[in-house]
């Protein structure tokens, strides 16, 4: 039997949390539109019809966001936590990216051709993010100007993060490609491990904690 008291209780720890997620969900809303509007500024007739259609999205740490072979038919921008690509080459996990807040994870040769994703999306850290449904923002781009131009930017965008990315690894050493990470990531390797970050420079553990050893040294000398 359940007494008044009780279920007032649980009535106000109801609403408590009901306002808790309404102010979590104005902050990030927020924050996306500064994302957005810092790439290129939305009109606002066009920020009240893409406000339509998004909604936040929550990730565990180690939770996958897309994984390789599967079809992306949503676009995501992360505004919390850490988002990391990979693939899989005879077995090991070869990272290709990492996504901090304000990027968006997202598979845009998949999205572009309609195919299967090459590389997995996982959360390295617990992760928020605001998803919308790619052909629905593919409408608003016709309909609004200002969204077709924010679109084009955010490809652009990744387009020469990728080149510029693939080019460091052709041509650099590992240790020049090491402080341009920490240029790119600021901060990011006090957050997430250390075998995450030699994946990604194509090097060994090993090597990345020698890099890092000699390194205050390198750079005083």
């Amino acid at each position: 039997m359940i007494t008044i008291g009780n279920t007032s209780e649980k009535i106000l720890i109801f609403r408590s949390e009901y306002n808790i997620h309404c102010r979590y969900l104005k902050m990030e809303i927020q924050r996306l539109h500064r994302y957005l509007n810092k790439i290129s500024p939305i009109s606002e007739e066009a920020w009240a019809d893409f406000f339509q259609i998004i909604e936040p999205v929550v990730l565990h740490k180690n939770e996958y966001l897309i994984r390789e072979g599967s079809r992306a038919f949503r676009c995501f921008l992360l505004t919390d936590g850490v988002i990391r690509t990979f693939y899989n080459k005879n077995g090991n996990e070869c990272n290709t990216s990492f996504f901090v807040p304000g990027m968006f994870p997202v598979p845009h040769t998949a999205l572009l051709t309609n195919g299967p994703s090459r590389f997995t999306f996982q959360a390295v850290l617990s992760s928020r993010l605001i998803q919308f449904p790619y052909n629905d923002f593919l409408k608003l781009c016709e309909r609004h100007q200002s969204l077709e131009v924010l679109k084009q930017r955010i490809f652009e965008q990744r387009l020469v993060e990728k080149e510029q990315h693939e080019s460091a690894m052709d041509s650099n050493n590992a240790t020049e490609n090491y402080l341009i990470f920490q240029k790119t990531y600021p901060g990011l390797e006090n957050l997430i491990p250390k075998f995450h970050i030699a994946s990604y420079l194509g090097i060994t553990p090993v090597l990345l904690k020698r890099i890092q050893t000699l390194m205050p040294k390198q750079i005083h000398t």
